[in-house]
């Protein structure tokens, strides 16, 4: 009571200046400064009036592993320090605590926000929530884990995650998938109805029609691109296939030899084609057709097809790219292998692209028939180490790493005065399997080591990542 009588009686008076008629009997008080002491200390445990709303966050409940102190301290030294990982080094942690089902620790997301943004889709539910936390609620992403995903919430994972739960949904149920798409299709972007129609590929059928049919006037390009290749490849197909009879305009059969008569195929290029846009031009004209459609126009079987067109490099690519897009990689390495012994000098960009549907085992198997570093010469550029692991975007095989170690190229990037950036050992690193780490260490030994400190805290990463943490 002496606390109410406090605030209602004595401190109304005290605001104004009133000296006289204060009740400082009833409170205790001596003198008019000691019942402003009083009023002051009984208003400190005044609780503030509620406020009229509540805005309430979403509990974010991430049930992965902390990653161990020992790899915290090392990936805080390695992406927040004065030289920050690469891109490769990033994408290969990243891909490490996706497989071990491993989180970052909540206190080290503010030291590590630049990394956490980059790659807040995979690093779980609750660097996502981290990296959009000054977003409007309404352009907040939501997470889903992929085991955790149905068809009541996949819509609102992040593209990947959905597109790779249409493609399993596809293998158990490819009517109930597609009936999925239909339902969110006008209301995904571009990239995410690129991915999402990628999963089309698994278990085609007829009754895909005409779902791929209403995708001709899709507003992106390669959508409508990749709509056209599916369709061609639908049983029983009958219609007309402009791309492929553009193509077969300019492919001429003839047969040569005098006595033993071979076949042979040839292909003329367009006059406005140049050197520079041949490449672009091959995968556009070629692209939306697949291997065994132009075969069968041409009357001949794939593997005929690939001999027929011997010493015919331009063609060879064309088969190459098709091969490559149909993930046929008997084929890119019977190309490979017998044709274009230096195929990975032609790869670009445009082939992360073509392998964005690959699992690991297939970029892998893909990556050994196309790199081949037992044919790399000592002038060969180290750029087709870069390539090489941007397209792997995984480990190698231990047998692919050794042979890297053992090409001639590598044997001259360790030479005193050598020209390489950091950048190609950080790509070295991100390819190296486990067995061969400490292989690895030995050959950085003879390299700069202003040039290998990122790449060596790296290894310590992994290593430490891939001990027991439970």
């Amino acid at each position: 009571m002496i606390g109410g009588r406090l605030k209602t009686a004595i401190l109304p008076k005290l605001l104004t200046g009133a000296r006289d008629g204060l009740a400082l009997d009833a409170i205790g008080a001596t003198d008019p400064l000691q019942a402003l002491a009083l009023a002051a200390q009984a208003l400190r445990f005044d609780r503030p009036p509620p406020p009229p709303q509540f805005q309430v966050e979403d509990v974010i409940a991430d049930r992965a592993t902390i990653m161990p102190d020992a790899a915290r301290k090392l990936l805080i030294r390695l992406v927040a320090g004065k030289g920050q990982a690469s891109a490769s080094l990033s994408a290969a942690i990243v891909r490490k605590l996706v497989e071990r089902k491993l989180r970052l620790h909540p206190f080290d997301l503010p030291k590590l926000e630049t990394f956490v943004k980059a790659h807040a889709e995979d690093l779980g539910a609750e660097a996502l929530a981290f990296s959009e936390r000054e977003k409007p609620v309404a352009q907040k992403q939501n997470y889903f884990a992929p085991d955790r995903l149905s068809d009541e919430n996949w819509m609102l994972a992040t593209p990947a995650v959905k597109a790779g739960y249409i493609s399993g949904r596809r293998a158990i149920d490819p009517d109930a998938a597609r009936a999925l798409v239909e339902a969110v299709w006008k209301t995904e972007d571009a990239d995410s109805r690129f991915r999402l129609l990628g999963a089309f590929r698994e278990r085609l059928s007829e009754a895909d029609a005409p779902f791929l049919k209403s995708l001709e006037k899709d507003r992106a390009p390669r959508v409508r691109a990749l709509a056209q290749r599916l369709i061609v490849k639908l049983p029983g197909f009958e219609g007309s296939d402009p791309a492929l009879r553009e193509v077969l305009e300019r492919i001429k059969v003839s047969k040569s030899g005098l006595i033993f008569k071979k076949t042979v195929v040839t292909l003329e290029l367009p006059a406005t084609v140049r050197d520079h846009t041949k490449r672009a031009w091959l995968n556009q004209a070629f692209g939306p057709i697949g291997l065994e459609m132009l075969a069968g126009a041409l009357s001949l079987s794939v593997e005929a097809m690939i001999a027929a067109a011997e010493k015919q490099t331009d063609l060879l690519l064309a088969f190459f790219l098709m091969a490559t897009q149909d993930g046929r990689l008997d084929v890119v390495e019977m190309v490979t292998d017998g044709h274009l012994p230096d195929a990975w000098a032609l790869v670009n960009a445009t082939d992360d692209e073509a392998l964005a549907d690959y699992n690991q085992d297939m970029r892998r198997a893909w990556v050994a028939h196309v790199f081949r570093p037992d044919r790399w010469g000592s002038d060969t550029t180290p750029w087709v180490i870069r390539r090489m692991a941007m397209l792997l975007a995984a480990e190698a095989t231990e047998k692919m790493f050794a042979d890297v170690l053992r090409s001639k190229l590598w044997l001259a990037l360790r030479k005193p005065n050598a020209g390489y950036d950091a950048d190609i050992i950080d790509d070295m690193a991100a390819m190296c399997p486990p067995a061969m780490r400490p292989a690895l260490r030995t050959e950085f030994a003879a390299l700069d080591p202003a040039k290998t400190g990122n790449a060596i805290l790296f290894l310590d990463l992994m290593n430490s990542l891939e001990t027991d943490h439970v």
